[in-house]
């Protein structure tokens, strides 16, 4: 299995997975085709073998697709049966309510998953 990149658009977040369980989605999510971006990329995550898994996510901004996407990236980490621990860090702007507030419902969704939630300045 070999590390995934995606380089980022005006509608496509950046993809950064890497093999030893560091992960990184940054920018802004709202594709054409949601299945055709997400969807190699849960899968990836679902034939990941490694014992912990640090995923770091700045997101500007998600539409409705992309949100579900997300979600099912997250479930999938959760339910990977190889994977032993998943730290999640949230980053979001410190006035972006709608943000923090969309992590912590994906936090009530997920059970194994620990979320850290860091609030910056301009962060993108």
């Amino acid at each position: 299995m070999d590390n995934i990149f995606i380089q980022k658009t005006d509608s496509t977040p950046e993809i950064d997975f890497n093999v030893n369980g560091n992960l990184k989605i940054f920018g802004r999510s709202l594709p054409e085709d949601v299945h055709k971006f997400y969807d190699p990329i849960v899968y990836w995550v679902n034939n990941l073998e490694v014992e912990h898994v640090k995923i770091d996510l700045k997101l500007e901004y998600l539409n409705t697709s992309s949100t579900k996407k997300i979600l099912n990236l997250l479930l999938a980490l959760e339910e990977n049966e190889k994977i032993k621990s998943v730290d999640i860090n949230w980053h979001y702007e410190y006035d972006d309510v709608e943000m923090e507030e969309l992590g912590q419902i994906y936090e009530d969704d997920l059970r194994r998953c620990k979320f850290h939630y860091i609030e910056g300045v301009d962060i993108f």
